[in-house]
């Protein structure tokens, strides 16, 4: 049954790449518009999902943290419009690899990374490159270690065996790692007490405890994970925020002053910073709502934090 199992996965792998082969050999312009129109088409058809995303903006806007003018139907339209973008270009990120986007991308506060990158090198601290589903997350894994020439232990979900197949094929380019957030604890530990590098993402909701706490996002309490931040106040590591952003087909990298944790960072410093770290990309969503992926259940109901049940 093992075996069999294997073979259906390898054949739904083989399957995937051979169907997406032509979008790497079409024009880039067409590429990207086939996205986006298949992105718009799946906000029609997912019908609990675009619920979602619409009552995720309006209460947003509610809480006065977007602009009152800013059309909700277009600004959710416009968020699956990104993410079919952000597939296809992680499709031909798969058969082409980075090269594929090369003179479509800048990095703006690349002095930051490197002296984040040098102090980590120099003190042998790890560092933890923190961002959220924003831009394009995935060209983002590749661009920044390629750029500033590390390599980076990139950290997710499971999602499935067929998408955990295609995911770790995309995210072990170039010689990268990928490790599961459940049970990677000791891998993630490792590498940054090694002075390796983790990449991970901190905008999807965690349980109240240990992992996370309600912090507030964009006008309302978040379940927000903690664990990044309790990372690195337990191995040292430096906390490097970068977030993407995209203006047609060009891709923009913005990384942001890192956080350096206390000798004896306590919970007080771990809310606080955490807290930061949510202000900065509810500043990012802010000015750019149309690429953020609105429609996670980013404040769903746990541990006395109530939400609206007509959003889910």
């Amino acid at each position: 049954m093992a075996q069999l199992k294997k073979l259906w996965l390898r054949l739904g792998v083989f399957g995937f790449m051979a169907l997406t082969w032509p979008l790497a050999r079409l024009p880039k312009t067409l590429t990207l518009a086939l996205g986006a129109l298949g992105g718009r088409l799946f906000f029609f058809l997912l019908r609990r999902r675009r619920r979602v995303t619409l009552g995720n903006i309006e209460r947003a806007q509610a809480a006065g943290a977007l602009d009152p003018k800013l059309n909700v139907a277009q600004t959710a339209a416009a968020t699956f419009a990104n993410l079919g973008v952000v597939a296809v270009e992680s499709f031909c990120l798969l058969h082409k690899g980075v090269d594929y986007f090369q003179g479509r991308w800048s990095i703006l506060g690349q002095e930051i990374a490197r002296e984040a990158l040098d102090l980590g090198r120099r003190e042998k601290r790890g560092l933890i490159f923190l961002t959220g589903h924003v831009g394009n997350w995935e060209l983002s894994c590749k661009v920044l270690p390629l750029f500033f020439d590390f390599k980076v232990n990139i950290v997710g979900r499971s999602q499935g065996a067929l998408a955990d197949a295609l995911l770790i094929r995309l995210r072990t380019q170039g010689g990268h790692n990928f490790v599961f957030k459940d049970g990677g604890a000791g891998v993630m530990l490792k590498t940054l007490r090694s002075g390796g590098v983790l990449g991970t993402l901190f905008d999807q909701s965690a349980l109240v405890g240990s992992e996370g706490a309600p912090l507030n996002f964009m006008g309302r309490p978040a379940l927000t994970t903690l664990a990044p931040l309790k990372l690195a106040a337990k191995t040292g590591a430096l906390v490097v925020p970068f977030f993407s952003r995209r203006e047609g087909s060009y891709h923009y990298f913005e990384i942001f002053p890192y956080l350096i944790p206390p000798a004896r960072a306590d919970r007080d410093w771990l809310i606080q910073s955490t807290q930061s770290l949510n202000d900065l990309l509810a500043e990012f969503v802010r000015k750019r709502p149309d690429q953020w992926m609105w429609g996670h259940r980013r404040w769903k109901s746990q541990a006395g934090v109530k939400a609206d049940p007509r959003y889910f």
